[in-house]
């Protein structure tokens, strides 16, 4: 059973102008460069996303709800405003990218409904997946790398996040 390691990064948080550089698709990481990133922010159609405590908590249930009836298991969540992080395995003929392209369209179509903006981008594009290489690598992503972030942290075996309530985050 395949365990994969998803990152999705809020839309706008990571471009051109972010201090550590940013990745180029087909050319890898490239340096800071604040005049890209004043072409991509007159580009952008929304305005840029951060994850806040109510919508960490939103995603938290969406994800375990997209899990639980796919039957995929959600073994833990990590978030800082401005990304987060899953492990998800799964039995079966899904492939990485059908769990990872699922996930993010069930997620931003469940935030639009939610907050009532339907249509809007909520994460960037290509979102990161890893393959888990073993159980130690698990362990690790989950006791030591999650825990290094600023937001909500979840792990399987805690108790489930509560459905949200009309009008939050």
């Amino acid at each position: 059973m395949p365990v994969y390691h998803f990152t999705l990064h809020a839309y706008r948080s990571w471009g051109p102008g972010h201090r550590r550089g940013y990745v180029r698709r087909g050319e890898g990481v490239q340096e800071p460069d604040p005049q890209m990133q004043e072409v991509y922010d007159r580009a952008a159609k929304h305005p840029p996303v951060k994850f806040d405590r109510a919508t960490q908590l939103f995603l938290l249930w969406a994800i375990n709800d997209i899990c639980s009836r796919r039957r995929w298991r959600l073994h833990g969540v990590a978030f800082d405003p401005t990304h987060f992080h899953s492990l998800i395995s799964w039995k079966g003929g899904s492939t990485w990218r059908d769990v990872r392209r699922t996930l993010a369209n069930v997620l931003s179509t469940l935030l639009g409904k939610h907050t009532g903006k339907p249509g809007r981008r909520w994460f960037g594009e290509d979102p990161s997946r890893k393959r888990v290489r073993d159980m130690p690598h698990l362990r690790c992503l989950l006791d030591e790398y999650f825990p290094k972030h600023r937001g909500v942290l979840w792990k399987e075996g805690d108790r489930p996040p509560a459905p949200p309530t009309k009008g939050q985050p």
